[in-house]
């Protein structure tokens, strides 16, 4: 059911303050639809942000709502829709919206590389606010590694296909085994994410494809690849099905297969985009930085990785900066920042595990090997090679 209207000029109202609530993604996306359509807002409100500025606009602590309750408030985040719309509703605010139209005319130069996937990816947040219901689990995207073996050996690559020396091909099977179970504790997932590595060198992911795409929970599947390599026969056939779409990353020359898929795409009705990238986010090594606890905190919050769940080898990880820098040995993890679903018994049980790593974490042991990727961070020139 759908709770809310979207925001259109024509709610503006000069004499009521404006408030975006989300300072993330969705906040910068929301910002950029309301200067198209010559709006500002006067606050975010974001409890990981609060007393800063973002976008030079000053960010208020969700503690400081019940002073605006009469004023309006845009709704701009995918994964805290319920629980912020239950926020409002506690303050006794009463005008709140949606910011499904301020999505559509945002302009893409607005938006960094994240933001704009964001954007692409509409259909997310339309499924979010079109059947919300505040007692359902709602997970936005997860990400299932295929495997480690990639045709490109990119030096800065955040998640660290770099480091591996003898990659693997995850077995299509025990991955359908152990995502069954987690699909068993959530009651939506808006976008299963198949990458790797690169996953076109999985012969048989047609089969998983085959098998989650009548799957009710699961509402979109998008396969990533970064453009260097024809699919075969088995797995073209199952990419054209209307809930499968492709993320074809531009890295340039290296990304040596860009027009090749696409005309390919084009005659096989598959849907597909082509994301160029002339940038990255530079993450650093994975040395031991030092960082007090208040400064991995606030790495955490900032962090535009830090809600990116991985479900790698049956575990669901929240970024795959943690899955695999311990799977390569560089650190472990603390039990309290994955869920295992190998060997999962009560359902019910992860899934009150699963809520509480989603909403409690507040760091995780692999941000004391990471520079952290925010909207601030350091750019680097992306897919650069590794010299074997």
């Amino acid at each position: 059911m759908r709770l809310t209207e979207t925001f259109t000029k024509e709610f503006y109202n000069s004499e009521k303050k404006l408030l975006i609530y989300g300072a993330g993604n969705y906040g910068e996306i929301a910002l950029g639809g309301l200067k198209e359509i010559g709006l500002t807002p006067d606050y975010f409100v974001d409890k990981n942000h609060a007393g800063e500025l973002y976008h030079q606009i000053p960010v208020i602590s969700p503690q400081e709502i019940n002073r605006f309750s009469q004023d309006v408030f845009l709704v701009a985040s995918l994964n805290y829709f319920g629980e912020i719309v239950a926020t409002l509703i506690k303050n006794e605010v009463e005008i709140f919206y949606d910011i499904e139209y301020l999505i559509e005319i945002c302009p893409d130069e607005f938006l960094n590389e994240y933001t704009l996937d964001e954007k692409r990816n509409i259909d997310k947040y339309k499924n979010v606010i079109n059947n919300y219901n505040k007692d359902e689990l709602i997970v936005g995207h997860v990400e299932v590694v295929l495997t480690e073996k990639c045709t490109l050996r990119c030096k800065d690559c955040a998640n660290l296909m770099q480091y591996y020396e003898k990659p693997e091909n995850l077995e299509v099977n025990g991955i359908i085994q152990s995502f069954d179970k987690f699909l068993t504790t959530i009651d939506i997932l808006l976008e299963m994410r198949l990458l790797g590595g690169e996953p076109f060198l999985v012969n048989d992911m047609d089969k998983l494809l085959l098998h989650y795409i009548n799957n009710n929970k699961i509402k979109r599947i998008t396969v990533y690849t970064n453009s260097t390599i024809i699919p075969n026969e088995k797995i073209l056939r199952v990419l054209a099905d209307k809930k499968v779409s492709v993320h074809m990353s531009d890295y340039g020359l290296v990304s040596r297969k860009v027009r090749e898929l696409s005309d390919l795409f084009d005659r096989s009705n598959i849907k597909y985009y082509v994301h160029k990238y002339n940038d990255w986010k530079d993450l650093g090594g994975l040395n031991l930085r030092g960082y007090t606890d208040d400064a991995l905190k606030k790495l955490y919050a900032d962090c535009l990785m830090s809600k990116c769940y991985t479900f790698y080898r049956g575990i669901l990880y929240l970024c795959p900066r943690a899955a695999h820098g311990e799977r390569l040995g560089f650190f472990n993890n603390l039990m309290d920042e994955y869920i295992d679903y190998n060997n999962m018994s009560d359902p019910r049980i992860n899934r009150k595990k699963l809520l509480k790593v989603i909403n409690n974490t507040e760091s995780l042991t692999a941000c004391k090997y990471c520079n952290g990727s925010c909207v601030r961070s350091r750019s680097i020139p992306a897919a650069i090679q590794k010299t074997r």
